[in-house]
Order: structure tokens, then sequence, then C-alpha cells
């Protein structure tokens, strides 16, 4: 993680925090933030057909082994972890729901390949009377980044068919525009492209045009310098994955990622046969109704809900194969999606030489400034979403609406917590804060830790 002192000299953060302006005022108080810098180089690895140097992540790999090659039920104390413990967890989520701070939620827990906890509370639509149950599909907004971005593009370049060091710029018209032409698909999977938080042109209706005009976005600062959480990144990458493809990115994660995994409820813009099974998120002013079964950010609803950086639907179940996947380094049901040297790239410190933001500051400078993975959020502990107590080497992603999961690879331990919270309105520092006090995320997992026995 980030060790030395140094100076955080920022540019101005945002043209506007992408789904409201009002987080223009956390850019003050961002910009006195110290930094830390890494000590140790980031992994070089660009994919075939150079071999790979070793990785340089600081922890424990991935597991490499087959011991939790399929996810099975199991009890906590079969794993080393409290049942106890573990009732408490899914009580204070139950709690959460019963007082109206969200709708409702799904929780799983899983430890050494087994399921030690799967539960369902409350409804899938706010004063209704449907209730959630273990197969619900939520709006998983930006968790999208990992579970098909960043995925998708590790994928490609472990087939050689995309390389970490190739310019954006020959994969997406316009994109060359105000001194671009340099940004590497490396600088757009760590967060360092130097783009804004988001550009979002809601007043045009002509989707083409849009994509053009976020294409040519002016830059925010030098790439390569600093880390900022960027949904524009992830959009644009997105078109980057389906240029090198030739499929779109739903098809290609399909194809590649969720259908080899058994992720069969996992979907951009799920069909009628699916939407019953949907949580509803909130209401949408553009759209004049509460959104259920469409993504809810407003600008990836209006390019078609298929994007880099939002868009996908699952259930916890799902993930949780995900998650054991990424846990095997790249393995899960004997099926390989992704090679070793791929998945521990993705989950290691890839800003380490990159000034980033210290962590002591609020929940939001966490997710948007702290040191990055290759699409994944790392763990930092103070104000990270993930709680205080997951090994110094766990990864995870947060949703908006209120989705969460993280993986702790020293306790082969990972959990999820599923909510239609929906985005925090306003979309501002305080909504974002709110929001991660009303789902309880850090007591989530801090709980699941603490019901580990065997540490």
């Amino acid at each position: 993680m980030c060790t030395e002192d140094g100076t955080f000299n920022r540019r101005r953060l945002l043209q506007g925090f992408g789904r409201a302006a009002a987080v223009a005022a956390f850019a003050p108080a961002a910009a006195a933030l110290s930094t830390r810098v890494a000590e140790a180089a980031p992994s070089t690895w660009v994919g075939p057909p150079s071999p790979p140097p070793p990785s340089t992540w600081v922890g424990p790999p991935p597991l490499g082994g087959l011991a939790h090659d399929r996810l099975l039920p199991g009890s906590p104390e079969g794993v080393g972890m409290c049942s106890d413990r573990i009732e408490d967890v899914f009580a204070r989520v139950s709690r959460r729901v019963t007082d109206g701070l969200f709708p409702g939620a799904v929780a799983l827990i899983a430890r050494r390949g087994r399921i030690v906890g799967h539960r369902a509370f409350g409804t899938r639509v706010r004063g209704e009377d449907e209730p959630v149950t273990l197969d619900t599909l939520f709006d998983l907004l930006s968790m999208t980044k990992v579970l098909a971005t960043a995925t998708s593009a590790m994928i490609l370049v472990q087939d050689g068919v995309l390389r970490l060091n190739d310019r954006i710029s020959d994969f997406v018209p316009g994109f060359a525009a105000n001194g671009k032409r340099a940004v590497k698909v490396r600088d757009m999977l760590r967060y360092t492209s130097g783009l804004p938080l988001d550009s979002q042109f809601l007043d045009d209706p002509d989707a083409e045009r849009v994509w053009r005009r976020m294409a040519e976005a002016p830059l925010e600062y030098v790439p390569g310098t600093q880390v900022l959480y960027s949904d524009l990144t992830y959009r644009l990458l997105g078109r980057v994955i389906e240029a090198a493809s030739g499929m779109d990115l739903d098809t290609f994660a399909k194809a590649r990622i969720w259908g080899p995994l058994g992720m069969r409820d996992t979907t951009f813009n799920p069909p009628a046969a699916l939407i019953q099974r949907t949580a509803a998120t909130g209401f949408s002013e553009l759209r004049g109704r509460v959104v259920r079964g469409e993504v809810q950010d407003d600008q990836d609803y209006a390019l078609g809900g298929v994007a880099g950086c939002d868009g996908v639907f699952s259930t916890a179940r799902d993930l949780a194969a995900f998650c054991q996947m990424m846990l095997n380094g790249g393995r899960y049901g004997g099926v390989r999606i992704l090679s070793h040297q791929a998945a521990t790239a993705m989950v290691s410190c890839q800003t380490p030489e990159v000034r980033a933001a210290d962590t002591d500051v609020s929940p939001l400078s966490n997710l948007l400034l702290t040191p990055k993975g290759y699409g994944w959020e790392l763990a930092t502990h103070r104000f990270s979403n993930g709680g205080m107590r997951l090994g110094r080497t766990a990864y995870g992603k947060v949703g908006g609406a209120g989705t969460f999961l993280w993986i702790d690879p020293r306790r082969e331990l990972f959990g999820v917590l599923l909510t239609n919270h929906g985005l925090p309105t306003p979309f501002d520092e305080p909504g974002w804060n709110r929001m991660l006090d009303s789902v309880g995320s850090a007591e989530f997992f801090d709980g699941i830790v603490n019901a580990v026995m065997d540490d």
C-alpha cells in the first residue's frame, strides 16, 4: 500500500460527479489531502506473447488449487466460523430493513468453498408486500466495472487480442482529441486515465453523438499522475472491449465470464422473464417512474443500458461463483476464466507509484482517490465500505445503489451484501455517507471477520 509521505498537488477534480453536480462541494476539501506513495512497482504484465514477470503484489496470491473448485453448502463451524456471530450479522441487516433504512436485501457469507449463510430480507419494492427471495436480482451499478469490464479486458489481454499498453485512441474514434492520444488501456483499468469522474449529456437524444462527445472529453489531470475513480473512464473502456473483441460487452461477458461460471441470472437489461424477480431501486425524475429492471443511472439508461461502468444485474448466488473464481486464481467449476497472472494482477495494487490520497478523510474520498487494482477497490480500512477488519490484501467493489462484495484471500473468506437502497439523493458527499450509514456495509463485513474463530 502507499507508505511514503508526499503532497497531493491536484487540479480541479471534476466537471460534476456524473449523477449530480452537487458533489463539487467535495473538491475543495479533497484538494488538501495528504498522500502516500508506494514503495513497490506495479505489476508490469501486458499479456502474451512475452511471458509475464512475477507479480509484485505484497500479499499472498489468490488460491490456485482446486480444493474449493465449486461452492457447496456448509456449516460455519466446519470452516472455523461461529454460528452465533453469523446470526448476529444477519440480525443487524434485518434490523436495518425493519427500521426502514432500505426496503430489502440478500446477504451471503462463504469461507473455504462453503456457503455458511445466505438470507433474504424485506421487500423488492418499497411500500409493497412482494418479498425479497434468495434469487432476487439487484441493480449492481458500478460492480459492473469488475463483473464485466475489467475482467473482459484482462481476458482479451491474456488472449493476446489486447495489450495493457495499447492506446485507447486506436479503438475509440475521437478519443485522441484534447491531448489524450497517449492514454493506455492500463491507465483506464487502474483509474489513472486523466478523465473526469463523469460527463453526462442527458439533453442529447443521439446516442452515437453522446459517445463521440464523451470520447472527446478534455483531460482533468495528466494521465498516470493520480488516482481518480471515473465512470467515464470505464464507460469508454467498455467501448474498447467491444472494438477489440468484435462483440458487444453484454455478449462477450456472457460468453467468456458469466456463462462458463454458471451465472445464469447475471445480465445487462434483464428480460421480461426476470423482471418479476428484480428489486426496484429509486424513482427517476427523467423517466418519471420507479426504476425496476432498468439501470438506475440515467445516462447509462439513455445509452441503452449496456455500459462499461454500470448496467449489470445479478443475484448473490451468482456473485458468489465470481468471488470464488477470484479466490481460486481465475478458475471455478473446472473452467479457467482468467490466468493466474491476470487474476493476481487485477487485485494487486496497480497504482503504487501514483500519488493517491490518504484514506483518513471520508468514505467518498476513499472510493475516489485511494490506491486501486484493475477495477477493484483495495482494503484501506479507515472509511472503507468494507470496514476495518478485513485483511490488508482484501479487495472488493461497491455499487452506488447499495450493493457490496469483499474478498479476503488470507482468510479464504468473502461476503456479498445486496440491497435496493437506490442511488443516494442528492448524489453528493453527504448523500454518499448517508447511504453507507443506512446500509451498514462496514458493520456487515466487520461482523463477518469477527465470526472467524481460527484467525
